[in-house]
């Protein structure tokens, strides 16, 4: 499925990628025919639950056996099986240009793609939401090769390298827009936002560092609460996990501007290092206690490696 113009993907990790599909926590009601189980009632081969028989009922569904046995007439019920909506939410602010050869954002838009792909081979929708500002940009949710392909290469189309050697066709300004936006998110108001304007819950990935001033874990829980199945990726650079600097640095905020003048030594960067790993172990904590997926990708690990391996083991894809 994918186009040989397209490097955001190999060719060969793909193969691997049609093998996995999207892990649900629960049953979605779902739009159109597909391949997940649904909260709604159908007639496929899976037996779900017994209800009386009303007028107008198909006999067929009818056990005759029950009859026999109570001289009451039941219906047998099937789980139906219908497809899911997976929408990914990716975190494109200027935080996420951060990393030595491959950024963070490098890193993120890769992981939306492979996400989109598995979703697609799986006969689900796939979405996308690239956020950078106050405002959110999404691609709606849709089945489809030639949807997917739009999908993808948006995404390429977002890479830093790439996007000054690209036609300056809608979709690619669009892309640059969100790549360079220059405002810090407000994560809390995007997902209130998401919230409020999807009307039937589905799978969400939220690919982001959520280095993240607003109190973002409420909304979480209220999308959790609206029977969201939520999934976060942390994407984080070697810099910033394991930092090897030491002098007088002014720092620069790169989203919000703001300078900060420090001595770095090494109490200094144990205490931010500390920092930092109570921070991640945080919202895994809380990720885990909501019946939330959670998983840590690190810039500095192969990429297929770290896809393949943290994905499975936090139960996201299987």
């Amino acid at each position: 499925m994918a186009s040989r113009d397209f490097n955001l993907l190999d060719p060969g990790f793909l193969k691997k990628l049609e093998r996995l599909r999207i892990v649900t926590r629960r049953a979605f009601p779902g739009a159109t025919r597909g391949e997940r189980r649904s909260t709604r009632r159908g007639s496929s081969v899976e037996f779900a639950d017994f209800r009386k028989y009303e007028a107008g009922d198909d006999f067929r569904h009818v056990d005759w056996n029950i009859y026999a046995r109570l001289e009451r007439l039941m219906l047998r019920q099937f789980i139906e099986e219908e497809d899911v909506r997976v929408d990914v939410m990716l975190d494109a602010s200027e935080s996420m240009q951060f990393g030595e050869g491959i950024t963070k954002l490098d890193f993120a838009r890769r992981a939306a793609a492979c996400l989109a792909f598995i979703a697609a081979t799986s006969h689900d929708m796939a979405g996308l939401s690239v956020f950078g500002g106050a405002r959110a940009l999404q691609m709606p949710a849709k089945r489809g090769r030639a949807h997917l392909m739009s999908l993808l290469s948006f995404l390429d189309a977002m890479s830093r390298e790439d996007r000054e050697s690209q036609a300056e066709n809608g979709e690619v300004q669009l892309a640059r827009a969100y790549t360079i936006a220059a405002a810090p998110p407000d994560l809390a108001a995007i997902l209130k936002r998401y919230n409020q304007r999807t009307a039937r819950p589905g799978v969400v990935f939220i690919i982001s560092d959520f280095l993240d001033a607003s109190d973002f874990t409420r909304e979480l829980k209220l999308l959790r609460y609206d029977g969201f199945d939520l999934n976060l990726i942390q994407v984080l650079a070697l810099g910033e996990l394991r930092p090897e600097i030491a002098g007088d640095y002014a720092l620069v905020d790169s989203e919000t501007g703001g300078l900060c003048e420090i001595t770095i030594d090494r109490r200094a960067l144990a205490a931010y290092r500390a920092k930092l790993d109570e921070f991640t172990a945080g919202l895994e904590t809380f990720c885990r206690g909501k019946g939330i997926g959670y998983t840590l990708f690190n810039t500095s690990e192969n990429f297929e490696d770290v896809l393949l391996r943290n994905l499975v083991q936090s139960r996201m894809t299987g």
